[in-house]
C-alpha cells in the first residue's frame, strides 16, 4: 500500500475517533463539537467528496451509540446539516491552498476559513431550528418560528465556538505539519479541484 494512502486512511480514522470522542466529551456544552470543523476540513484535504462526507456521519454516529439518539427525522436533518461544509471543498482549496505555503495569501485564506466556517454554522443554525420548529411548543406561525430561533440562539453561541476553535485546529495541525515536512507525503490537495 502506498504510503499516501496509509497516510490518508489513517487521518480517516483519526477524524473520525477524534470527533466522536470530543463529541461525547464536551456533551455538557450543547452543540460545541467538532462535527462540522471536520467535514470543513475533510472537503479540503481528501480527494473525493464521498470520503470527506463519511468523517461526519461515522462520528455523529459512532457518538450517538453514547450519547443517544432522537427522532429519526431530525436527526437526519441534523446529519445532513453536518455535512454541508463538504460542498465548500471547491473554494476552500482555491483560497486556502496550505500546501503552496503563500504568506502574502495568507490573510485570504484565513479570511476564506473563517467565512466558510460561518457560513456552515448559520446554516446548521437555520436548517436545525426550522426543522425543529414544527415539533416544538411554538405556534406554528411567524411569531413562533421567530421564537423558536430566538431560543436557539444560546444554541448557536456554542456552534459557532466550537466550529471555530476546531476548525482552528484542525487547520492550523495541517499548516504546521506542512511547515515542518511532516506531511511532504502527501500530494497537495489543491491540485486536486474535484
Amino acid at each position: 500500500m502506498k504510503t499516501d494512502t496509509v497516510v490518508r486512511l489513517t487521518i480517516f480514522a483519526g477524524l473520525v475517533a477524534a470527533g466522536a470522542l470530543s463529541r461525547i466529551y464536551f456533551r455538557e456544552l450543547p452543540n460545541f463539537a467538532p462535527i462540522a470543523a471536520m467535514a470543513l476540513f475533510s472537503g479540503y484535504f481528501f480527494r473525493s467528496a464521498k470520503v470527506a462526507v463519511l468523517v461526519p456521519l461515522l462520528a455523529m454516529a459512532l457518538s450517538d451509540l453514547f450519547i443517544g439518539g432522537y427522532e429519526w427525522q431530525m436527526m437526519a436533518i441534523v446529519y445532513g446539516a453536518l455535512t454541508l461544509p463538504v460542498a465548500f471543498r471547491v473554494p476552500l482549496r482555491k483560497y486556502l491552498a496550505i500546501e503552496r505555503g503563500s504568506t502574502s495569501s495568507a490573510a485570504v485564506g484565513l479570511g476564506g476559513l473563517l467565512t466558510y466556517s460561518l457560513a456552515s454554522s448559520l446554516f446548521f443554525f437555520l436548517a436545525t431550528n426550522f426543522a425543529w420548529w414544527p415539533w416544538s411548543m411554538y405556534e406554528r406561525d411567524w411569531n413562533g418560528l421567530l421564537l423558536c430561533y430566538q431560543q436557539g440562539l444560546p444554541f448557536f453561541r456554542y456552534t459557532l465556538a466550537g466550529d471555530l476553535f476546531f476548525g482552528t485546529v484542525l487547520f492550523g495541525s495541517y499548516a504546521a505539519a506542512i511547515n515542518l515536512g511532516w506531511a511532504s507525503s502527501i500530494k497537495p490537495v489543491a491540485a486536486t479541484a474535484a
